[in-house]
């Protein structure tokens, strides 16, 4: 039987995408079991593909979801605020995107004041055992 795959998102801030995500996954596998609470293996996960593409946020400009989210622009690779992270990683997977596809998990740039740079992560793993 092979184990069910479970959605992770978390946000981690290095140098690239690759090294806060690797950072964040080494702290992770570090951390005691909670019997409680489930958590996604992201150890087995692949890759990390920044997004650039912001074409799924033009939906929420152009007005075709309701005004009460007011969406920052949505230009291709530019940081986006913690919102519209969240709504366009939710898109991508649940439109299946080849970012999150086969083990590989999605990064956002996100704004922040902060002198590294702060990504949201997405995409799916198997929990760990």
């Amino acid at each position: 039987m092979h184990p069910i795959p479970m959605v992770f998102r978390f946000t981690a801030s290095g140098s690239s995408a690759a090294s806060a995500f690797a950072s964040h996954a080494a702290e992770d596998r570090n951390l005691p079991a909670d019997p409680f609470r489930r958590r996604a293996d992201l150890t087995k996960v692949g890759r990390v593909t920044v997004v650039c593409d912001r074409s799924a946020l033009d939906a929420v400009t152009t007005g075709y979801f309701n005004a009460s989210n007011v969406p920052s622009p949505p230009s291709d690779g530019a940081p986006l605020d913690e919102d519209d992270a969240d709504w366009l990683a939710d898109r991508l997977i649940e439109d299946d995107a080849p970012c999150v596809r086969s083990g590989g998990a999605g990064a956002l740039l996100l704004e922040t004041a902060g002198p590294e740079l702060t990504w949201l992560f997405f995409g799916w793993s198997t929990p760990i055992d």
